[in-house]
């Protein structure tokens, strides 16, 4: 379907199928918010039932219509859609916008209802938007195309454009940002089912539209979710901010979001991991969007994560560093030669730490704020403020704003201000900070959070400016194709390390015997102590099956050993397959950690990397990509656990060999693009991760193949 989305957002004409003479209806309001709205094209009403709608001309077919629209309003019975959908593609519209409900969403024969209409847009490259969606508006258009309450408003123009594949609730994002946020939208398009052009689409255009400067997406999910890190980095480039507000989390949402516009929701990990790789801000409520895009409208960017706390409020000084170091801000000590400049201005019963506290002397002396400004940003070791300045009004209110706004506009470090008191009594404070373009929050809490969300952009622009110079690794196993070929069973430790070790990926030194002379043999060149486990495809619990044994240290014990685990084996399983028994050296020292591999039907394969034990299978701290991975990606996903300090050397440990365990994320990603035709599930479980220049070794490892029907 076309995506040249210029001629949907500012058509030149517009027809209206089944617009309606009661201008309060669904069928009606689109006519009536055209026209209120002043659109400049030319409306064409589509209806047999009339000869005119307010004095427009309406005709009863779209092939009688004078030229063709570049966009088309569907507003008719389900039913009836397809066959209007084909005469838009004989006169050749290019947009269609289908508002109809009664698709997929329902499920049944709205599901073979919404795929005819799939194929009659593709036969004629129409355009579609939804079905079962709201519209859309292009503010600085003046287009109005759908209904609800948001249309019946004027709005000033802004650089906020979003897409939302619900209706009612995008309009409602865009009517309290606008009206209670000052947050000025320029688009705004639902999407509801999203038979044609994807919530995806439209924020890759948002990225190449000129007047578009910070994005939102209400997602419910993504048909084409593994386009997402790729939209992220091209927004990246482009330096405008994408905030996702991803819904249907849980099992009951996604189910919810299922049904409503069915779409699957996915796995909120992969979400997550994709909108990290991306630099897209993940938002939680509509105050966050207002909040963060307020962040932005400021123009400047940290250039770290340092931030100072200027309070005189004690008590909300500490709020807010507790809000911004939980989200990852640092709050430094300033350089001495800071310190001892504020020692000379600042009271002594206040305080000189990160948060500082100037107290409430600034009511004696309102310079104390300016001066305290200009200290603290030459600070080196400081790269943002936020300043609390609790309920000030009045006179020594307007001096501070005064104060702030003039140094702000010198400054190239962000200023951000949490200050409480009523927009009736402070009016003309806040309209000196907004002139000023300083971002001002009622709590200290809801700056803490925005500091931290502009501070985190900042970061990752920096991390995708690395990530565009690297080159991820590309490795091809013909070897691993054919063994992986019309697999239907689990392939086991042997032969998954087999095909590890086609892609680099570091195994333990073992072999496979198919008898007791041979084990012998195999411990005897690999050297004891060893470990020996059966192989079977009908036994997947080695160790339930009394199958494996640790720490042999002689040829007596391998002996035995070999012959106990087939005898537990077969008595665990009769009639199942042995393959074998595989001798392998026991590992000793490492830290044990999972690597996997997910091959989802919405990003396609993606890399999970968690420490072993409590820490994955409790705690569930792993950490997700979707691949290619490159070696700067892999570092920041090691880094991202809670568990990393266990990594770089916690209470005296040696540190690990991070750089071989990065590099063993890579080749995994490598594998997992590789091989995934053949790859539903990969787990290397455990690796372990050997002390700094020791490199990694797989201990055990399965491959779930993808089965075809």
């Amino acid at each position: 379907m076309r995506k040249d989305l210029e001629r949907l957002f500012n058509p030149r004409s517009i027809a209206i199928v089944g617009a309606s003479q009661d201008l309060a209806t669904i069928s009606g309001q689109p006519l009536r918010h055209l026209l209120s709205h002043r659109y400049g094209g030319t409306i064409y009403p589509v209806n047999p039932k009339y000869p005119e709608i307010l004095g427009i001309q309406c005709y009863a077919l779209l092939e009688a219509l004078p030229e063709t629209p570049d966009l088309v309003m569907v507003l008719i019975n389900a039913a009836r859609v397809a066959e209007t959908l084909r005469q838009c593609g004989r006169i050749g519209v290019p947009y269609v916008i289908i508002f109809s409900s009664g698709y997929s969403e329902i499920g049944g024969k709205g599901v073979d209802m919404q795929q005819e209409l799939a194929a009659i847009a593709n036969r004629y490259g129409i355009g579609v938007v939804g079905p079962n969606c709201q519209g859309m508006i292009n503010v600085a258009g003046s287009v109005f195309a759908g209904f609800g309450s948001v249309f019946y408003s004027d709005y000033d123009a802004g650089g906020v454009s979003m897409v939302s594949q619900s209706g009612g609730f995008g309009c409602s994002v865009m009517n309290l940002a606008a009206k209670d946020g000052g947050l000025n939208f320029r688009q705004m398009v639902t999407t509801g089912n999203e038979l044609g052009v994807s919530s995806l689409d439209f924020i890759d255009y948002f990225i190449d539209d000129p007047q578009t400067e910070i994005i939102v997406g209400f997602i419910e999910g993504l048909k084409d979710a593994h386009r997402l890190p790729g939209i992220g980095a091209k927004a990246l480039a482009a330096k405008k901010p994408i905030l996702a507000w991803k819904v249907g989390n849980t099992a009951q949402g996604q189910q919810a979001a299922a049904s409503h516009t069915a779409n699957l929701g996915g796995a909120m990990a992969l979400y997550q991991a994709a909108f990290r790789q991306g630099g897209i801000i993940q938002v939680e409520d509509i105050q966050d969007v207002i909040d963060y895009g307020r962040a932005f409208q400021c123009g400047k960017l940290p250039a770290g994560n340092r931030a100072a706390i200027i309070t005189i409020s004690g008590g909300a000084g500490i709020l807010m560093t507790d809000e911004c170091v939980n989200r990852g801000m640092q709050l430094p000590r300033l350089a001495p030669a800071t310190t001892e400049r504020l020692r000379s201005f600042v009271p002594a019963f206040g305080s000189l730490a990160n948060p500082i506290d100037v107290t409430a002397a600034i009511f004696n002396d309102p310079d104390l704020v300016k001066m305290t400004l200009h200290a603290v940003l030459e600070d080196p070791n400081i790269d943002s403020i936020a300043m609390v300045n609790a309920s000030l009004q009045g006179e020594i209110a307007s001096k501070i704003a005064t104060e702030v706004a003039a140094v702000a506009k010198e400054s190239t470090k962000p200023i951000f201000m949490a200050w409480s008191a009523r927009d009736e009594v402070n009016s003309g404070v806040y309209a000196l900070l907004d002139a000023a373009k300083v971002p001002h929050y009622k709590s200290p809490v809801r700056c803490g959070r925005a500091l931290a969300t502009l501070s985190w952009y900042a970061d990752a622009l920096r991390r995708n400016e690395v990530l565009r110079k690297e080159t991820a690794a590309v490795i091809s196993s013909p070897e691993a194709h054919v063994m992986l070929a019309g697999k239907k069973e689990d392939v086991f430790e042997y032969a998954a390390k087999r095909i590890l070790a086609q892609y680099g990926i570091g195994i333990t030194q073992e072999e496979l015997a198919t008898n007791r002379d041979a084990a012998l043999a195999i411990a005897q060149r690999i050297g004891y102590p060893v470990a020996l486990k059966v192989q079977s495809p009908d036994i997947s619990h080695k160790t339930e099956a009394r199958a494996v044994r640790l720490r042999v240290a002689s040829d007596a014990e391998a002996g035995a050993a070999y012959d106990e685990i087939l005898r537990n084996a077969r008595s665990y399983r009769a009639g199942a397959r042995i393959e074998g028994v595989l001798v392998q050296e026991m590992v000793t020292g490492g830290i044990e950690a999972i690597l996997g591999v997910t091959n989802d039907k919405l990003f396609g394969p993606a890399v999970m990397f968690g420490l072993g034990g409590v820490f994955a299978e409790v705690l569930k701290d792993v950490a997700f990509r979707i691949a290619p991975v490159t070696k700067s990606a892999a570092l920041d996903m090691i880094a991202e656990i809670k568990g990393y300090p266990v990594l770089t050397g916690a209470r005296g440990a040696a540190p690990a060999d991070i750089g071989a365990l990065a590099d063993a994320i890579v080749r995994l990603s490598a594998l997992a693009l590789d091989l995934k035709d053949h790859v539903a599930e990969l787990d290397i479980n455990p690796l372990f991760v050997f002390a700094r220049g020791k490199g990694v070794k797989a201990g055990d490892a399965l491959i779930k193949p993808v089965i075809r029907n």
